[in-house]
C-alpha cells in the first residue's frame, strides 16, 4: 500500500514539473524571460531615438530568442530595416537587408496573424524594392485587397491599381482587369475617407486619403486601360444582376462619366435606373442635359421637370428653368410654354437677364407667325425689344448682348408709311397680337 502511494506521489510531482518546465520554455518571453525582456527595453529605446543601428542587436536577439514576446519586435523590425535599407550603398548588402525585411513580414504572420494586413505591407515593399518581382507584388496585394477588401491600406489600394497596370503592360493581365481593380480601390478609399469624416479631429487621416484618392485617380487616367468599349462591355454583362444595386450603379455611373463615356447606351441606361431607385435634383438633370444632347427632346424635358420639382435651391432651380425654357422654345416648338418657363427662371433670379433675352429671342424668332400681315408680323420685334430693355435693366452685365439684339432687331421695326396704312401712330400703344399679347409702344423703322 506504501508502494503504491509513493509511486503515485512520484508520478504527480514528474507530471508538475514537466508542466512548469513546458509553461516555462513556451511562454511568449521563451527560455530567458529576463534577458528577453532587458533585450526588449533596450533596442525599443533605441527605436524611440531613431537609433536604428544601435537597435540592432538587441532586435536581432530578441527576434531569435522571443519572437512571441511582442507584436512591436516586426512593426519596428520594419522600420529599422527600411532605414538600413535606404542608408546602404552596396546593392548587395541592400538586397540581404530586403530579404530580412519580407522575412519579417512572414514571422509576424506566423505568430500574429493579421494575414491581410501584413501581406499588403509586404507586397508594398516588394514593389518598392524588387523591381523585377513585379509579379510577386501584385499577387500581395491582390491577397491583401481580397481578405481586407474596404479596409485595405490606402497605400496598399495605390500600390495595387500601380502594379496591375504593370502587369497588364506585361500582357499578365487584361484591360478588364485593370478596371476592376481601380473600381475595386476608389470604392474602398471612399469608405475610409466617409469614415474618417464621421470622426473628431482626424484632418491629418482624411488628408492622406485624399491624396491616395487622387493618386488612385491619376494612376488609372494615365494606365490605358479606359476605353468606352472595354468599360460598357465590362459593366453591361453585369447589369441585369445588379440593377437594384444603388452602389453598384453609382459606380458604373461615376467611372464612365470619368472616362468620358456619357454617349454609351450603357451611360442612359444605369443613370436612368439609379434615377428611378435614387431620384435627386441632380441625378434628373445629368439625364435632361444627356437627352438634350441626344436629341430626345421630350424626354429631357420630363427630367427637367423633375429636376425642378426635387431642387430646393432657388438659383439651381432658375437655371433649371431656363435651360428648359431654351429646349421648349427651340426644340419643341412651343414659344408660349418657353416664356412661362422663362418667367420663372426670372422670378427665382431676380437680378438675372439672360431670361429675358430669351423671351426677346422667341418673340423675334416666331415673328412671321404672328398675324395676319407684315405688319403685324413686323411688332413682334417691339415687344421683343421692350424683353431687352428689361433685360439691361435688371442686369447690367448683359448690356453689350441685348444691345447687339437691340440694334439688330430695330432694324425689322414697322415702317411710318405701314403703320399708317394700318391708323398706328408714333409714340401710341399697341398690343402685339396672340399668343406675345403685350401691349408697346409703337417706334418706325427710319432707315
Amino acid at each position: 500500500m506504501k508502494i503504491k502511494s509513493i509511486l503515485l506521489i512520484i508520478l504527480l510531482f514528474g507530471f508538475t514539473a514537466n508542466t512548469v518546465f513546458s509553461q516555462t520554455a513556451d511562454s511568449k518571453y521563451g527560455k530567458d524571460t529576463l534577458k528577453c525582456k532587458q533585450q526588449l527595453s533596450l533596442y525599443s529605446s533605441f527605436v524611440q531615438q531613431k537609433s536604428y543601428k544601435d537597435a540592432l542587436p538587441a532586435w536581432r536577439w530578441v527576434f531569435a530568442n522571443c519572437p512571441k514576446a511582442s507584436k512591436n519586435i516586426y512593426i519596428h523590425g520594419v522600420r529599422i530595416y527600411k532605414s538600413l535599407i535606404k542608408n546602404e550603398k552596396d546593392k548587395a548588402v541592400k538586397q540581404k537587408y530586403v530579404d530580412t525585411l519580407l522575412m519579417i513580414y512572414d514571422k509576424r504572420i506566423k505568430y500574429f496573424k493579421q494575414e491581410g494586413l501584413v501581406d499588403g505591407r509586404k507586397g508594398v515593399d516588394i514593389y518598392r524594392y524588387r523591381k523585377d518581382s513585379i509579379d510577386l507584388a501584385y499577387n500581395y496585394l491582390n491577397k491583401s485587397y481580397e481578405l481586407r477588401k474596404e479596409k485595405t491600406e490606402a497605400a496598399v489600394l495605390v500600390y495595387y491599381l500601380t502594379a496591375s497596370v504593370k502587369m497588364m503592360k506585361k500582357g499578365k493581365l487584361k484591360k478588364e482587369d485593370v478596371v476592376t481593380v481601380y473600381s475595386n480601390a476608389s470604392d474602398a478609399i471612399d469608405v475610409q475617407i466617409a469614415k474618417e469624416k464621421a470622426g473628431k479631429n482626424r484632418a491629418k487621416k482624411i488628408e492622406k486619403y485624399n491624396k491616395a484618392k487622387e493618386n488612385i485617380e491619376k494612376i488609372f487616367a494615365n494606365s490605358g486601360a479606359a476605353n468606352c468599349e472595354i468599360l460598357t462591355n465590362l459593366f453591361d454583362k453585369k447589369y441585369d444582376e445588379n440593377k437594384e444595386n444603388t452602389d453598384y450603379l453609382n459606380k458604373v455611373v461615376k467611372l464612365l462619366n470619368k472616362s468620358k463615356c456619357t454617349d454609351s447606351d450603357l451611360f442612359f441606361k444605369v443613370s436612368e435606373q439609379l434615377n428611378k431607385l435614387q431620384p435627386s435634383a441632380l441625378s434628373a438633370y445629368s439625364l435632361a442635359r444627356m437627352f438634350v444632347k441626344k436629341g430626345q427632346s421630350s424626354k429631357a424635358a420630363n427630367y427637367y421637370n423633375q429636376a425642378i420639382k426635387l431642387q430646393e435651391d432657388a438659383e439651381t432651380k432658375a437655371q433649371y428653368y431656363y435651360e428648359l425654357a431654351a429646349l421648349t422654345g427651340t426644340k419643341l416648338g412651343n414659344p408660349s410654354s418657353a416664356r412661362s418657363y422663362a418667367l420663372k427662371a426670372a422670378e427665382l433670379k431676380p437680378k438675372w437677364g439672360a431670361p429675358y433675352i430669351l423671351i426677346a429671342n422667341l418673340y423675334a424668332a416666331s415673328s412671321n407667325k404672328i398675324g395676319e400681315n407684315k405688319f403685324e408680323h413686323q411688332a413682334a420685334f417691339w415687344a421683343a425689344v421692350d424683353k431687352l430693355q428689361k433685360a439691361k435693366a435688371v442686369d447690367p452685365t448683359c448690356a453689350t448682348e441685348a444691345n447687339k439684339y437691340i440694334g439688330k432687331y430695330s432694324a425689322n421695326f414697322p415702317g411710318k408709311e405701314d403703320a399708317f396704312f394700318y391708323n398706328v401712330i408714333d409714340g401710341s400703344t399697341y398690343k402685339v397680337k396672340p399668343w406675345i399679347s403685350e401691349t408697346t409702344k409703337v417706334r418706325f423703322n427710319h432707315n
